[in-house]
């Protein structure tokens, strides 16, 4: 490549020399033919200067490839070498102008690994040097730099997790009026990943990137990528997300309290004996409430083990489908009798 490259300057420079010897221009000036001349010659100099060979330092980009089986690096590595390199002036040039610079192939499998411990190895530079030097075209590696890189694995490891969706609801997120009608779908509703072992035990989970829509008033069919874990692998990167939307009404309804865990022995009543409750549920689900009745209590229990002059009202069951739902009064007095 470095001939091929030498031929076409002076090639180049013949040409543009015969243009410029016949210009009327330069003619006229013998200054400025002889000033031609010198920088035609300083450029021959530098041509030949470039085929010789040198002793230089550059910096190589360099790609690992063939770990050892069922693991995974989990330390840092060098992504560069600085070689101290033997080349043509030509290769020197083309490495100093990052031209087309392929990266060194580091085959990690077929090393000899020192170990250091169950999972740090390392390996001398100096040892592979000739290795390396044979993926360079027209290059000698003298020196590399650092002199030991040094590799941390772990086991791989293979596990099943769901995926759920991550929504940033915000006051737009619906229409007015309208509102989430149920669970969100998920499709797959879980994937495979791998990774290091020491990670993958702690994952229960992954999330799909934030989703964050406006105005929403039908139901949401929206294909998302995964949020990305470090180190870890996943078996696809997207999902397809179902938010199911529908128009809503509020309701207000005054419910009876109903008190729980009183002993035999006692009678307790709640001071006032109702409450308002307003929630809101999606209109195609308006009657399932009828079925799954909303039920407001206060717990004995709260009084055994705490001293209190009024209790705090809960419900008791809340349907999925119904939200938003907010009580009044949340605190109550009481009257306990003895039977």
């Amino acid at each position: 490549m470095d001939t091929d490259l030498r031929k076409n300057l002076l090639s180049l420079l013949k040409k543009y020399l015969q243009r410029i010897t016949k210009s009327s221009f330069l003619q006229e000036g013998r200054f400025i033919i002889f000033f031609i001349f010198v920088i035609i010659s300083s450029v021959f100099w530098f041509v030949r200067a470039l085929g010789e060979q040198y002793d230089t330092v550059v910096e190589y980009p360099v790609r690992y490839i063939n770990f050892p089986e069922d693991k995974v690096l989990i330390g840092e590595v060098p992504e560069k070498l600085r070689l101290t390199v033997r080349a043509s002036g030509f290769t020197v040039l083309k490495s100093k102008l990052n031209l087309n610079i392929a990266p060194l192939r580091f085959n990690v499998n077929s090393f000899s690994l020192n170990s250091l411990g169950t999972d740090t190895f390392y390996v001398i530079t100096e040892t592979i040097r000739n290795v390396l030097s044979d993926e360079l075209d027209n290059t000698i590696i003298t020196n590399i730099a650092p002199d030991t890189l040094f590799f941390r694995f772990s086991s791989l490891a293979i596990k099943r997790v769901a995926v759920k969706p991550l929504l940033v609801i915000h006051n737009k997120f619906f229409q007015q009026q309208y509102m989430q009608n149920g669970k969100i779908g998920v499709t797959p509703d879980s994937i495979i990943i791998s990774g290091p072992r020491y990670l993958i035990n702690d994952i229960r989970y992954v999330s799909t990137e934030p989703l964050s829509f406006n105005n929403l008033r039908d139901t949401l069919i929206s294909e998302t990528r995964l949020k990305p874990v470090e180190l870890i692998t996943f078996s696809q990167q997207k999902v397809r997300i179902t938010i199911p939307v529908d128009r809503f009404t509020e309701v207000e309804k005054q419910l009876p309290l109903v008190t729980i865990n009183v002993p035999d022995s006692l009678n307790m009543v709640a001071i006032p004996g109702q409450v308002t409750v307003t929630y809101r549920v999606c209109l195609s689900s308006y009657n399932r409430v009828a079925n799954t009745p909303i039920t407001p209590v206060v717990d004995y229990f709260e009084i055994r083990e705490n001293t209190l002059q009024r209790l705090t009202v809960f419900l008791t069951d809340t349907p999925d489908f119904v939200s938003n739902v907010h009580i009044n009064p949340k605190l109550t007095e009481f009257l306990i009798t003895r039977k």
